[in-house]
């Protein structure tokens, strides 16, 4: 059955969702492995429970936290979008045109990478003191995720404005 519904989807279509399933594992990437334990080098005080660790992907400043999630929504819900349109008994009146609302989600899913990975350069000048590799791999599935969703879904909706 993912075969014969994967056959509906057209290439563009198919683009955005390598982009948004690139850009959530990027977000979850960042989430599990771009964390550091800050006490480390402070003696005697160990882990304390967990509270040292930081996660630099996700850490609240300007750009962490909230644009991370919008970003994993934001692609989450591209996904489903185009389950949707190509889903078998699914006849779903969107309230715009189709194209228009998968380019809105997935320009979304860029601005909110954009903004994640300028909320962490701007923080604590660079990314702060030692962080993390995966904080850098992260960032490049993200922002590229959302760059190839971004761009899909923009030659999609060139496509269907000259039908």
């Amino acid at each position: 059955m993912l075969n014969e519904l994967w056959a509906k989807v057209s290439a563009r279509e198919k683009l955005v969702v390598y982009g948004a399933a690139l850009a959530a594992v990027g977000v979850i990437v960042g989430m599990i492995f771009a964390s550091v334990n800050a006490c480390a080098g402070i003696s005697g005080l160990g882990n304390l429970g967990g509270l040292c660790n930081v996660n630099y992907f996700t850490v609240d400043t300007f750009g962490g936290g909230i644009f991370v999630w919008l970003a994993l929504i934001a692609a989450v819900a591209a996904l489903v979008m185009v389950y949707l349109h190509v889903a078998p008994n699914m006849n779903i009146t969107w309230p715009m045109p189709y194209a228009q609302i998968l380019l809105g989600v997935a320009g979304a899913i860029l601005v909110c990478a954009v903004l994640v990975v300028l909320g962490q350069l701007i923080r604590a000048g660079g990314f702060g003191p030692n962080p993390p590799i995966f904080l850098y791999v992260a960032d490049v599935l993200v922002v590229a995720g959302g760059a190839l969703a971004a761009y899909a879904a923009y030659m999609d909706w060139t496509a269907s404005k000259v039908v």
